[in-house]
């Protein structure tokens, strides 16, 4: 019997990431987040920056800081996956409802507080119907 070898997968020229990428994440996050949350004012109160910053971040005068873009990063990757599961307006009212799986805390808070590890088990324990 002869067996034969897997020929090695031909290697693809990485692309790295520009600034201008970056910048056209952070605006585009920022959009998304801006309509989904209602304003520009909730998105500020949330990220606990001033109104004007997620205009500037939108509009790509600004980008924000290190800390900032990782609460940006967290709070749309946990919306965009909550919106998987549920309509827009469900999906914002279980990102500010008392969650069982995150032991009566609002997922709001511990993604604030702990960032989007827990609050992304507590939605897929709602996706599989385990929590609400």
């Amino acid at each position: 019997m002869t067996v034969t070898r897997p020929q090695p997968r031909a290697r693809t020229k990485k692309h790295p990431i520009t600034s201008a990428d970056a910048e056209s994440l952070t605006m585009q996050r920022t959009e998304f987040l801006v309509e989904a949350l209602g304003g520009i004012t909730r998105l500020a109160e949330l990220l606990d920056v001033s109104k004007s910053q997620p205009s500037r971040w939108r509009s790509g005068k600004e980008q924000p800081s290190p800390a900032k873009a990782r609460e940006l990063i967290d709070l749309d990757h946990v919306l965009a996956r909550a919106t998987l599961i549920w309509e827009s307006e469900v999906a914002i009212d279980w990102l500010f409802g008392s969650n069982s799986y995150l032991d009566g805390a609002r997922p709001i808070d511990v993604l604030r507080v702990r960032g989007s590890s827990e609050v992304l088990d507590a939605l897929d324990a709602a996706a599989a119907g385990a929590f609400g």
